[in-house]
């Protein structure tokens, strides 16, 4: 049978390309007897529906699958809508979204399956018995207009079993123009951690097996170096590892970086990964940065210690934050820290606490998001009994389906946006002058060739101007 998956990035931001779908279109083509094909319509958000045609009536498939957060959910059905009422052809649903949401899913007339666990043998089986759903574990689908719910699948245990994403059907060089040439790598699934905001806390309640687990390091150098062959000639040269934390475990990271440099992987192909203050260490550290890591991410959250460790569970100190900041820095890694604003119990006063956090951290990047509760997550519990998440101003959005806060218990929709505009500017007046130092009039012909060129071809938010310009300049002496 032939299966079709598809991106469904019509309206939202442009990073990185899917590894859900690389990986799922890579396990059908090499682990079973079936076809399968990637559409991702990143790239053709103008003309998405006639290039969807095009591919659907090339391919002919038997099955459309399309994956899904909560944050395209709604692009997801439009796209399912337009093909139902062109093509007959059933339509699948998975990801993070349908698995914590599988009612909200399945009830939407062109929805026909759903996935409630990992995709991967699940859909295996479903080809194999020729789409006939009956008694397949991990989906729910519809018969004779009811929805017929089957047992869930356990998760996967030996992600070694797994074979490597498939990124040919994505257009890799669009892709490395957009985000300085970054290819994503995933090394393990899942988080043990219960921050109230993120969805894995979640997901564990919902899915059967064992939650976290990783690839042996032999089998992710594996990998890298497939990916140096493939890809390194079209323009590859940084891998972001997708990871929630990193730095979980410290054998595997110390072997990790032992056998990338063993390899000469440090002078080929630098890269990137999420870290947890609590879990940095000196020898975490130093070792990564020998073996070619060149930027780590950091969720703070909150610079207040009560919205941090008792609204968001983060469970880390002040000085552990620090101390982090101080190692990361010592060893001269570039360093994202990410701040959430719009907790329910936060007033602009806590929020001032984040934004000074933010410039005594010396970071080189700082990210201010407004609070998403996301669905099952315990903060939109949270949220919903203080009545903080209004309809109003959003409920015409098709990049979220998900939405912010509209304010917090102590403060207003009015202080909130004024406070994130406020950092906005600030860090814009930052910019400017940063890349003023670094390349003068250089960095005024950057920025005008981004707004002039690629901020309207691909539809590109002003803050991408920063991966253009500052982060380009930032990788150049890397």
């Amino acid at each position: 049978m032939k299966v079709l998956l598809i991106e469904p990035n019509i309206e939202g931001e442009i990073l990185i390309p899917t590894m859900s779908l690389a990986v799922l279109k890579s396990f059908i083509n090499e682990k079973t007897k079936h076809k399968a094909r990637i559409v991702d319509l990143t790239f053709h958000r103008k003309n998405w529906r006639d290039y969807l045609s095009e591919r659907i009536e090339a391919e002919k498939p038997d099955l459309i699958g399309i994956s899904i957060l909560s944050f395209n959910y709604s692009q997801a059905l439009d796209i399912a809508s337009f093909v139902k009422k062109n093509y007959n052809i059933k339509i699948m649903f998975g990801g993070v979204h349908t698995i914590l949401m599988p009612e909200e899913v399945i009830k939407n007339e062109q929805v026909d399956i759903v996935c409630i666990c990992e995709g991967e043998y699940t859909i295996k089986e479903l080809l194999d018995n020729n789409l006939d759903s009956k008694g397949i574990e991990g989906i729910w689908y519809k018969k004779d207009g009811k929805i017929i719910k089957n047992k869930t699948r356990r998760l996967a245990e030996n992600l070694d079993e797994l074979p490597f994403p498939d990124w040919d059907d994505f257009e890799l060089e669009k892709y490395f123009l957009i985000n300085n040439r970054h290819l994503p790598i995933m090394a393990a699934r899942g988080c043990p951690y219960n921050c109230t905001y993120c969805s894995n806390h979640a997901l564990r309640k919902k899915l059967e097996g064992k939650y976290v687990r990783s690839r042996s390091v032999d089998n992710v150098m594996q990998e890298v170096g497939l990916r140096i062959k493939q890809y390194r000639s079209k323009g590859l040269r940084y891998l972001f590892f997708y990871d929630d934390t990193f730095i979980l475990d410290r054998n595997y990271i110390l072997e990790f970086c032992r056998k990338y440099k063993e390899k000469g992987y440090d002078k080929v192909l630098k890269w990137n990964v999420n870290v947890r203050a609590n879990l940095v260490t000196e020898e975490i550290i130093k070792a990564m940065k020998d073996a070619g890591c060149y930027e780590v991410r950091m969720g703070v959250e909150a610079g207040n210690d009560y919205i941090r460790n008792v609204v968001y569970k983060r469970n880390m100190s002040r000085e552990q934050i620090y101390d982090a900041i101080g190692i990361i820095k010592k060893y001269g890694l570039n360093l994202r820290l990410q701040f959430i604003i719009g907790a329910p119990y936060e007033t602009i006063e806590m929020m001032r606490e984040s934004f000074a956090m933010a410039k005594n951290s010396g970071a080189d990047y700082e990210l201010f998001p407004i609070l998403m509760p996301l669905p099952c997550t315990e903060i939109k519990e949270v949220c919903e009994k203080e009545g903080l998440i209004e309809e109003s101003g959003f409920k015409d959005s098709h990049v979220m389906y998900t939405k912010p806060v509209a304010r917090t218990k102590y403060a207003t929709r009015e202080q909130i946006q004024n406070f994130v505009g406020g950092i906005r500017n600030e860090q814009i007046k930052r910019y400017l002058i940063e890349g003023l130092k670094k390349k003068n009039i250089i960095f005024l012909w950057d920025l005008l060739v981004f707004l002039v060129y690629y901020k309207p071809k691909y539809n590109l938010e002003i803050d991408n101007a920063w991966r253009f310009t500052i982060n380009k300049y930032n990788l150049e002496r890397i």
